[in-house]
């Protein structure tokens, strides 16, 4: 019995990850993620998972403070990914009474600051060595992050206030990831010393050597959780099935910085990274879709 439940669990997705058809749904869902392509990934495994359901899903990108009251508010019907307890506490403090908690998708999400490892460890160790006239000389000054509505860059903020950098030279500037990304690009190229606000997960910590630079006063906070989170109205629109199917959803932060690796370095859109993943781990897709064995 157990093989033939197996057996149907490969087939069910194999036709999953296939697109077959199946019944056709009047439903239709929004899903909403920030404008970084790890979310991205992300949010098109959760929308394999409903296409497949019969849903008609839409994506929507942008900024934290762009798609949290559009969650709230039940323009957005599902939001990958807030980072809690820390990195998005401000947005989920002011819209939780709306939202509901469907799943985490991954542990250990982080943010920090980073030196490429080609920085010497006894000269940049902790974000309190940046701020030392020895290697201020030695560090580009310009530290470039992401949009400044980011829970990267709100803390990024406190860091870059509470050890003094503006007095040792440096400037922190927010902007698009194609802008950070560049400059992080140019940056390795040239084998220059310079410190990046980053996370986890993240490709670049699968291509490049990073040391993570430490920081007692934790601004930025410690590990989260990525949790999947509906508008309390699409949540009571679910039927007790489809909540098991969604509340089952469980990735890995080494899961979504391999699809992000296959995004940014193997040039897959997100789409297709998703569907590789799903077709290479068939047996945790079933089990999101069937639930446990029942003997």
């Amino acid at each position: 019995m157990r093989f033939l439940t197996r057996l149907l669990r490969t087939t069910l997705c194999a036709g999953l990850i296939a697109g077959s058809a199946l019944p056709a749904r009047a439903e239709s869902l929004s899903i909403g993620h920030p404008s970084l392509t790890f979310y991205e990934v992300t949010a098109n495994v959760v929308q394999f998972m409903f296409e497949r359901m019969g849903w008609s899903v839409t994506l929507q990108s942008g900024s934290h403070s762009k798609i949290f009251p559009k969650l709230g508010d039940g323009q957005v019907d599902l939001f990958v990914a807030a980072w809690l307890p820390d990195a998005h506490a401000v947005y989920w403090n002011e819209y939780k009474d709306n939202l509901v908690e469907v799943t985490t998708l991954y542990e250990d999400a982080r943010l920090f600051w980073a030196v490429p490892a080609y920085v010497p460890a006894s000269d940049v160790k902790s974000v309190a060595d940046l701020a030392k006239p020895e290697v201020a000389t030695k560090m580009t000054k310009t530290i470039r992050g992401t949009l400044p509505d980011s829970g990267l860059m709100i803390g990024s903020k406190k860091i870059f206030d509470h050890y003094g950098l503006a007095a040792a030279g440096y400037e922190l500037v927010p902007g698009p990831a194609t802008d950070w990304l560049a400059n992080f690009d140019a940056r390795v190229a040239a084998k220059d010393w310079f410190v990046m606000p980053l996370w986890q997960p993240q490709y670049l910590n699968k291509a490049h050597k990073l040391r993570i630079l430490d920081e007692p006063k934790q601004f930025l906070g410690g590990p989260n959780r990525a949790v999947l989170v509906a508008s309390k109205g699409f949540w009571e629109r679910l039927d007790k099935r489809q909540r098991a199917l969604i509340s089952r959803i469980e990735l890995s932060q080494r899961a979504v910085t391999e699809m992000d690796y296959w995004v940014n370095v193997d040039k897959m859109s997100p789409r297709d990274a998703a569907r590789r993943w799903l077709g290479m781990n068939p047996n945790t897709v079933t089990f999101w879709i069937q639930g446990p064995d029942e003997d």
